[in-house]
């Protein structure tokens, strides 16, 4: 007797096809028709084809049977069947590059891919030269990785392919945190070029797969309004934006953090770019603007890129009284004129909360604060309008306004 082969396919309940057909990326099991993951031939991670109620067809998705998640929609697929894994991401990776500017540029640091906004959710890929670091926190790009890191070494000019799965929402799909060299040669440091900056990544070591570059667009800001200024870089990190600072021709420079090891790294790299000493302390943001105050400091452009203070939704209330506090005691370190650029990459604090927030920190300071410029990622991190965590980074301009 001739067995039928298991076709890999997913149909939907009446109100999830509705969602599905607006381009709501993630369903949740009672999303799905009855026992559609009981099939033991089911794998933990599966690329499936879905159906609506009707039998028509939504494209591709990644089931999942660990992850109160069971399915993320990866949009259309031209042909009929479900592709080999290798064929699916060649697709997505290339057509994901193909749309990236910056992929070109040899020396840039580039994200390449963006979860689900590329459509290949639970993935995503940083590039720094030729350094590529990806982080998998679903199943099934987990099981596929080497094949991820192999599809990169076809594509492109790769020294190393680094998976820096040490994030803890790997645990929700019951993966461990992990750095593992999946091609190439181990690379501790690479130096990438932004603007004619260049800026030191640790692909092991640093925040994130590294560096931030979600804030390319904040840093050429940074630089365009430093001109002359006597600057405040809070939570530093490695001198980012201290370092474009710099090269916009600040007088003078003050990066703080509470690491003593990014404290180096950020002197290391304005010093890389002929640039003289940066003056730094080393401390509790909170505690190091309370000191600079009672010594009556003043600075002209004040740049706040604190850690994510909202890591789910019940850390939120907590998350908005620190944003508060912080911001209302940098607004407070302003000269007359002066600019605070103040961020925030907590994707559970939306957008309005946040302005909403910056209001209460502005709340009985002598002079008036006006909003002078939103901002958000590159453009390498595409937002999804189907899909409103895309837009996770938060920047906004405040200038005090006097008389």
């Amino acid at each position: 007797m001739t067995r039928t082969p298991f076709v890999p396919l997913i149909e939907l309940r009446k109100r999830a096809a509705r969602l599905a057909r607006r381009g709501h990326p993630w369903l949740y099991r009672d999303d799905l028709r009855n026992g559609e993951l009981d099939d033991p031939r089911f794998d933990p991670g599966m690329l499936v084809r879905i159906r609506d109620d009707e039998g028509h067809d939504l494209g591709l998705g990644i089931a999942s049977t660990r992850s109160k998640i069971a399915l993320r929609l990866c949009g259309p697929w031209a042909a009929e069947e479900v592709p080999s894994p290798e064929e699916f991401l060649r697709h997505r990776i290339q057509r994901a590059s193909e749309l990236r500017s910056l992929q070109s540029e040899p020396l840039a640091g580039c994200r390449l891919v963006h979860g689900e906004s590329d459509l290949l959710p639970g993935l995503v890929i940083d590039r720094y030269a030729d350094v590529y670091v990806i982080q998998a926190t679903t199943a099934w790009m987990d099981a596929h990785s080497p094949l991820i890191a192999q599809v990169l070494q076809d594509l492109f000019e790769v020294r190393c392919v680094l998976a820096r799965n040490d994030v803890g929402v790997r645990k929700f799909e019951r993966l461990g945190e992990e750095i593992v060299l999946l091609a190439g040669e181990a690379v501790e440091r690479v130096t990438i070029e932004e603007g004619g900056i260049q800026h030191t990544v640790r692909p092991y070591a640093g925040q994130k797969t590294g560096m931030y570059l979600d804030q390319r667009p904040a840093r050429q800001r940074v630089r365009e309004l430093a001109q002359g200024a006597k600057v405040l870089d809070l939570c530093c990190y490695q001198g980012g934006f201290s370092v474009s600072a710099l090269a916009g021709g600040a007088e003078s420079v003050t990066a703080v953090d509470q690491s003593e090891t990014a404290l180096e790294l950020a002197k290391e790299i304005c010093q890389l770019n002929g640039h003289g000493a940066v003056e730094t302390i080393q401390g509790n943001v909170f505690d190091v603007v309370r000191d600079l105050r009672v010594e009556n400091r003043q600075f002209d452009l004040i740049i706040l890129d604190p850690p994510a203070f909202c890591k789910s939704r019940r850390e939120v209330q907590g998350g908005i009284r620190g944003y508060r506090d912080l911001n209302r005691a940098a607004l407070r370190l302003l000269a007359p004129g002066g600019r605070l650029v103040t961020c925030s990459c907590s994707h559970h604090l939306k957008p309005e909360m946040f302005d909403d927030t910056l209001r209460q920190s502005a709340l009985d300071l002598p002079y008036r604060v006006i909003v002078e410029e939103r901002l958000g990622a590159g453009d390498d991190h595409p937002v999804s309008l189907r899909f409103p965590e895309s837009e996770y980074l938060k920047v906004r301009i405040l200038r005090r306004w006097d008389g």
